[in-house]
């Protein structure tokens, strides 16, 4: 059986080979706040900068992490989950012990004493060395007589087969007439989704569990030759207990209550989950292709509340998201005590609260919480409670937004969420 120990090791190396950023012995502070801040943007999870030391062996670990840290690891390195990492990471064969006795084999030419063998060995050496030359000039020349890649018949379409989510889509696509070795389905931007097909097939479905926008994409070695939209709604709102590989699901009759869109206590407890043990990540999500906004000009409005404040949700994170076409937009708050673990980010520009003043992001949450959000070219500014606490340059254009989603430790709720723009009367509201 393979220990946990000798697993974690080997998905250590390869997010350090993902990273390229040499030996993790000479990593300083700032690889580890990078690191943090990929994993965030790949996979939608945030794991502390303390929390990633203690894995890497810098600061005193003596507990077990977390499934949660785990199933994220192993979504960064290309895996639905640290289950599914186990499983294909099998333990390699034994290898015998320097010491363990090793019994020679007996020759079937017996070479006198007298005679010196050391130039026969050199000239077998050389042979072999020559020999092996040849053979990768050989290789060398096979795979070097076609290298343009050619796809130009290449097709790639998909369709879903339901509305909202979970989803399955159906993609079709045509490779066989080109040169690739290998082709692939990619869900979205995030390679880690990346799937393998049989180049001379050309049917595939992937299931798609969250709603949102995703531009799937056709590889064939390691280059992009199509891609296309994918949406998978929402369905109205639709709430969500995150967990790897299935979420649970809170339909629209559950979260839409009389004057609210909220995830009670109540809503867990008929779905199976308690907060009296580790305190469930939630969601709230609206995706509607009919509902798309121009990302460029824009002034988003919404009230929030978190409503849980025990265990690991001490710090009540909110994060509310803007999903689009190209990034994201993620207003992050918290307790005043804890704005130094948020992560804001404007147009896929991440800033950090571990190297810039994000205070006005810390709020009190026995009342709602307004907050405005306004994007005029590539500036953005941020105002909780009519109080303007960021303002700077996004960094490019995330594209038209699709949707949005907000996510809670534990429950929370949402009062409005409404689109409006300069110079028009116009009001999206949700």
């Amino acid at each position: 059986m393979v220990s946990e120990e000798i697993i974690w090791g080997r998905c250590r190396r390869l997010i350090e080979q993902k990273v390229g950023w040499g030996n993790s012995e000479q990593w300083q502070n700032r690889d580890f706040e990078q690191l943090s801040e990929q994993i965030l943007l790949e996979t939608g999870v945030s794991l502390s900068v303390s929390t990633l030391k203690r894995l890497w062996g810098r600061v005193r670990y003596d507990s077990v992490p977390t499934p949660t840290t785990l199933d994220t690891l192993a979504r960064f390195v290309g895996y639905d989950s640290w289950r599914v990492f186990r499983q294909q990471n099998p333990e390699p064969m034994p290898v015998l012990s320097a010491d363990a006795p090793v019994k020679e084999p007996t020759p079937s030419v017996s070479i006198p004493a007298s005679v010196d063998s050391r130039p026969l060995r050199r000239r077998w050496l050389v042979g072999a060395v020559l020999g092996l030359l040849v053979i990768v000039c050989f290789v060398w020349a096979y795979r070097q007589r076609d290298t343009v890649l050619r796809y130009d018949s290449v097709a790639f379409t998909s369709r879903p087969v339901a509305k909202g989510a979970p989803n399955t889509v159906i993609f079709q696509y045509n490779a066989a007439d080109s040169n690739a070795d290998s082709v692939f389905i990619q869900q979205s931007w995030d390679p880690s989704l990346r799937f393998r097909v049989d180049k001379a097939k050309n049917t595939y479905t992937s299931t798609y569990y969250y709603p949102g926008y995703y531009r799937a994409k056709l590889v064939l070695n390691d280059s992009i030759v199509r891609e296309h939209d994918v949406f998978v709604a929402s369905d109205g709102w639709l709430g969500t207990v995150d967990r790897l590989p299935i979420p649970l699901y809170l339909r629209a009759s559950t979260v839409k209550k009389a004057d609210q869109i909220a995830i009670t206590a109540d809503d867990l407890k008929a779905v199976g989950v308690s907060l009296s043990a580790d305190v469930p990540a939630t969601s709230l999500f609206w995706v509607d292709s009919m509902s798309i906004v121009d990302g460029q000009d824009f002034i988003f409005e919404t009230a929030v509340r978190s409503t849980y404040n025990q265990g690991n949700a001490v710090c009540q994170p909110i994060q509310i998201g803007l999903k689009c076409t190209q990034g994201y937009h993620q207003i992050p708050l918290s307790v005043p005590g804890c704005v130094g673990e948020l992560q804001l980010v404007t147009g896929n520009n991440l800033i950090s609260g571990k190297t810039a003043d994000l205070s006005g992001l810390g709020v009190d949450f026995n009342k709602w919480v307004l907050v405005r959000y306004e994007v005029e070219g590539r500036r953005a500014a941020v105002y909780v409670n009519n109080r303007r606490v960021y303002e700077g340059e996004s960094c490019g254009d995330a594209g038209r937004v699709v949707g949005l989603h907000y996510g809670f430790l534990g429950t929370g709720a949402v009062q409005f969420a409404r689109f409006r723009f300069p110079d028009s009367d116009k009001v999206i509201a949700f």
